[in-house]
């Protein structure tokens, strides 16, 4: 059962702590590059999201973006580094944006091909709705992806997300129209879901 039901009442000055027996997340860092450029810069990982395949002039803009955020107060953008236990390079990243009181938006989960399949995703997952839920006191996080991108429509439902209807959007990054699926998780189902093994629940003190 998961013991995460009391809601903060005001988000934590300092990343909380996120990670499970077999990852971690953590802010990005500028010297994260190389590493992201096996994600972000893989073409065919990245063919089916809204930023298209990346560069090194758009990696470090991303990365800067993400260095810059973190420091903003009130913290509303969290743009993370997934980094497996035992290793600080990343192998993915997630993204956090709270929209108000109650509500935030999670970006598509991006991971190297290479690590696909090895029960890292789920953990994720749970990590960046602890955060939303348990850590700054969200009680709904949406999303969406492309309805061509099966493989992130299970990851996401594998997340606790249900999906709640369809859109379609220009994406300028990627010069392209996406048909999308938008999805929903509540904060309650998230506290029914298994805590992963090894995951620090408690928040540290501000």
């Amino acid at each position: 059962m998961n013991r995460t039901t009391v809601r903060p009442p005001h988000p934590p000055a300092t990343l909380p702590a996120l990670e499970t027996a077999l990852v971690r997340l953590r802010d990005h860092r500028a010297d994260d590059l190389d590493a992201m450029r096996l994600v972000w810069g893989d073409e065919a990982g990245m063919r089916h999201l809204s930023t298209g395949v990346m560069d090194d002039t758009r990696i470090r803009r991303r990365l800067d973006e993400a260095v810059a955020t973190a420091a903003e107060v009130p913290r509303r953008h969290y743009q993370l580094a997934a980094c497996r236990q035992g290793d600080d390079r990343p192998v993915g990243g997630i993204r956090l944006e709270v929209e108000d009181a109650t509500t935030g938006y999670s970006g598509v989960f991006t991971m190297a091909r290479h690590l696909r399949g090895s029960g890292c995703a789920p953990d994720i997952g749970w990590l960046m709705l602890k955060l939303a839920f348990a850590d700054l006191g969200l009680t709904r996080v949406w999303s969406m992806t492309s309805m061509e991108n099966t493989d992130a429509v299970r990851a996401i439902t594998r997340f606790g997300f249900t999906p709640t209807g369809e859109t379609e959007r220009y994406f300028p990054e990627a010069d392209t129209t996406m048909r999308l699926v938008t999805l929903e998780v509540l904060a309650d189902t998230w506290r029914a879901m298994p805590v992963p093994p090894g995951a620090v629940l408690a928040r540290p003190r501000a």
